[in-house]
């Protein structure tokens, strides 16, 4: 009996050394100098070194200069108090580098045969840690492009529109960010005959990635190319096009094989990698951004096409903003043709705001700016299949400074270009364009915003607000009464201050509900009877017309007009209706 005994106790005494053995985990066995009494196989699998050698040898040898005071004091205390620690800390593999080690200590009381011994286990967390250092610098890589636009937006060759000048700080910044050895900016000679000329050209370090003499590229086809697609990757993406199936192409006939003859050899070499980004102007596709490399092996990431895009549509402000400039300049004598020119600057600002639905999520929006030019802007699209984003912003101030930075904003939230907040996180938004946009470095202006996530499935919609309003959510109920939810966040002003101050909430959105997002303009405004209409008495006007039936947007127009007694408002004034089928 006891023979079985013994036999059984050393099979399970084996079968826990190999399952120690073969864990990944890192398993040693220390005492109060830091010396090794035992360690499982792990360590030389992880570490390089044989078990042998390591076994009784110093655990601190191997621990990074700058780690060690950290790992001694975590020993000593460990020893002192009884009670193990948890840290991470770094140790030298047999082939010189290191491996980051997440450990936990557990202290084994001294006996009447031996010394307080310490038992470690560690993890091997290199992967972890080489993932957050990757994800740390493309945050700070992210910042600095969104701090580095809107600085470009609101520079002093960028607001006198001097495209020259405004167009060698783009390509600049375009070669440093990218890594890219040269960068372009191609505008279109004429709408008609396809004809593209090389406006301004930058190089590091004397790149060849375009012939220079070619200052000119006669190609038709690259205009529909364009007008179909807002960023290009060649000349993969052209290889791509001719072969796509039957009936899914974009261009008909051989088109596709003739836009591949027209581009490629005449923007890049062979063996040479480009992206170009359309630039709009008045509605079509004005030229391009194009950034070259010759690593044939280059694979542009989503995040640097969206960039290219962000920067491509500064260009087009830039060249709208010229263009509008030039016909003043042109026509400053005349009063009214200044005032022309204002209303195309104030229809192309409405012309980036978004298309309504008519699905099973309907929308209608009203934009009314105070002057020409207004600080407002709004979006509405669908992340993915289940997610909707839905926004209004409110820039202080008017003019042309003001909706530029509207816009900026607007397309940088519909690219979304601001890679360092969460799109589906109306807090993380907030949070990541209060980090970019702060008023001292832009002007001295600030702006609100309304940012909710509208999620299909749960039927759950979440928002949070940066000094703005709260939006109006009004559902049927079943006893007549409609149920009136106001969706509250807390915040201050993006801008206003580096801390961040905002908390956002959720609400459910029943079927049938309507959702109402709206600038301050339609409520601060004063009545014949004295007093402003205020939040709450908007509010109750949304609420009467829901239960009349008549909630649409033109009726709540007419209604604030009457109140107020005229159909002009002081502050720019506009309105989101999101219906939810």
């Amino acid at each position: 009996m006891e023979n079985e005994e013994k036999q059984t106790l050393g099979r399970d005494l084996r079968l826990l050394e190999l399952i120690v053995d073969n864990i990944d985990d890192l398993i040693a066995v220390i005492d109060s100098q830091g010396r090794r009494i035992w360690n499982n196989t792990a360590y030389a699998r992880v570490l390089g070194y044989s078990v042998e050698s390591l076994a009784g040898s110093n655990s601190l040898i191997e621990v990074h200069p700058d780690d060690l005071p950290k790992v001694q004091h975590a020993l000593r205390d460990s020893m002192l108090t009884g009670s193990g620690r948890r840290i991470e800390y770094r140790l030298r593999h047999r082939s010189g580098h290191y491996v980051y080690l997440e450990s936990q200590g557990w202290v084994l009381p001294a006996s009447e045969d031996r010394e307080q011994l310490l038992v470690v286990i560690s993890r091997d967390i290199s992967q972890r840690k080489e993932l957050e250092e990757r994800q740390a610098s493309l945050y700070e890589q992210q910042s600095r492009q969104a701090k580095a636009m809107a600085a470009i937006v609101h520079s002093a060759d960028f607001q006198r529109s001097d495209v020259e000048q405004g167009a060698v700080i783009v390509l600049d910044f375009l070669c440093k960010t990218l890594g890219a050895e040269s960068a372009e900016l191609w505008r279109s000679e004429t709408e008609e005959d396809g004809r593209f000329i090389c406006l301004r050209s930058q190089r590091v370090n004397d790149a060849n990635v375009r012939r220079p003499a070619d200052s000119s590229l006669d190609a038709p086809a690259l205009r529909v190319l364009l007008r179909e697609n807002r960023v290009i990757a060649i000349p993969d993406d052209i290889a791509s096009m001719e072969d796509l199936e039957a009936g899914k192409t974009p261009l008909p006939g051989e088109r596709a094989q003739a836009i591949s003859e027209q581009v490629t050899p005449k923007l890049v070499p062979p063996g040479a990698k480009g992206l170009l980004a359309a630039v709009w102007l008045g509605g079509r596709p004005a030229g391009f951004l194009l950034i070259g490399t010759s690593d044939s092996s280059r694979v542009w990431s989503i995040y640097e096409q969206n960039f290219c895009v962000a920067l491509a549509d500064l260009v087009s402000m830039l060249l709208e903003g010229r263009q509008r400039l030039d016909t003043l300049q042109a026509l400053q004598l005349s009063q009214k043709m200044i005032s022309g020119q204002l209303a195309d600057a104030a229809s192309y600002v409405r012309s980036q705001l978004p298309v309504n639905l008519f699905d099973s999520v309907r929308t209608d929006w009203r934009y009314l700016p105070s002057s020409a030019l207004g600080g407002d802007a709004l979006d509405f699209f669908w992340l993915n299949e289940d997610h909707m984003v839905i926004f209004l912003l409110d820039v202080v101030g008017h003019g042309v400074g003001s909706a530029l930075l509207a816009t900026s904003i607007l397309h940088l939230l519909r690219q979304r270009a601001l890679k360092d907040g969460d799109p589906l996180d109306p807090v993380s938004v907030l949070a990541a364009l209060n980090r970019s946009f702060q008023m001292d470095e832009h002007g001295d202006k600030v702006f609100s915003l309304w940012y909710g996530v509208f999620d299909r499935v749960s039927g759950i919609i979440r928002f949070a607000t940066a000094g703005h309003p709260p939006a109006l959510l009004i559902s049927p109920n079943r006893d007549g009464e409609p149920e009136v939810t106001w969706l509250k966040g807390k915040g201050l002003w993006i801008g206003a201050t580096t801390t961040e101050t905002f908390e956002g909430g959720s609400a459910i959105v029943a079927q049938d509900a309507e959702l109402f997002v709206f600038s301050d303009g339609l409520y601060e405004l004063s009545t014949s009877e004295g007093p402003m209409i205020g939040l709450d008495g908007f509010g109750q006007l949304l609420v009467d017309l829901y239960n009349s039936g008549a909630a649409d947007l033109e009726r709540v127009l007419i209604e604030v007009s009457r109140i107020h007694g005229s159909d002009q408002f002081e502050d720019d004034a506009s309105i989101l209706k999101v219906r939810f089928g």
